[in-house]
């Protein structure tokens, strides 16, 4: 039994990451990320199995909600932030991934009169994910300045 319900998170985890990039082959400013090796396939993968939380992936339908999408890399970005600040050692998928946060961050959020509460959550996620950033790109450039001096 235990081996069908991974199968089917496995599987569930396959349709979040189609779903993931078809969503951002939408959005014209994040083609740009993937000239290089990686692929928006890879990346999606990836932060699929990151940010993977079985019971809100279920109901998500397509595309994905700039509130998901936000959700899940933010979810992504922290665990990245960890363990560049621990290791300093990031694939070329991770920091991708780190991109593609910011640039959602960014993002402005365009709803209706029902969707107003959730406005002030994925603002406050979105002004987090920002500050947090800051202190990562802060932190990496004093790394680098401090092995440029060595």
């Amino acid at each position: 039994m235990t081996f069908i319900k991974a199968l089917g998170a496995q599987w569930n985890k396959g349709k979040l990451a189609q779903q993931l990039e078809q969503t951002l082959l939408q959005e014209s400013e994040i083609h740009s990320l993937f000239v290089g090796a990686t692929t928006v396939a890879t990346v999606s993968n990836l932060i699929a199995a990151i940010g993977f939380r079985e019971p809100e992936n279920q109901a998500q339908t397509q595309p994905l909600s700039n509130e998901f999408m936000l959700t899940i890399l933010f979810d992504c970005f922290r665990l990245l932030m960890i363990k560049q600040i621990e290791h300093d050692n990031l694939n070329q998928a991770e920091h991708l991934i780190i991109a593609l946060a910011k640039i959602w961050a960014k993002k402005a959020w365009h709803t209706t009169h029902e969707e107003q509460p959730d406005i002030a959550q994925y603002q406050r996620l979105q002004n987090q994910l920002l500050k947090l950033a800051a202190q990562v790109d802060e932190l990496d450039e004093q790394r680098r300045y401090q092995k440029r001096n060595m």
